[in-house]
């Protein structure tokens, strides 16, 4: 191996573990985001088929009803011109 071959092996093995390093962390905090979100949602697992049913029926009027709620929110903030 030349001199000039190992220095330039060496800096690809450490970007490389800078990288995982770096993002280690990063996966960490995704692997916790979807742990919590799969606690968060695992009550849908357990509905009964009817129950499933009843919720999907009533939907569209509860996003109606957030959407006119919406609508009669005053845009800005109270008091000001």
């Amino acid at each position: 191996m030349s001199g000039d071959a190992r220095p330039q092996w060496c800096d690809q093995i450490e970007e490389a573990w800078n990288r995982h390093v770096r993002y280690r962390g990063l996966y960490r905090q995704l692997d916790a985001a979807r742990d919590a979100l799969r606690s968060r949602i695992a009550w849908v697992d357990e509905l009964t088929e009817h129950e499933a049913e009843e919720i999907l029926t009533a939907l569209p009027a509860c996003v109606e009803a957030l959407q006119d709620a919406v609508e009669e929110t005053p845009k800005g903030p109270e008091g000001t011109s």
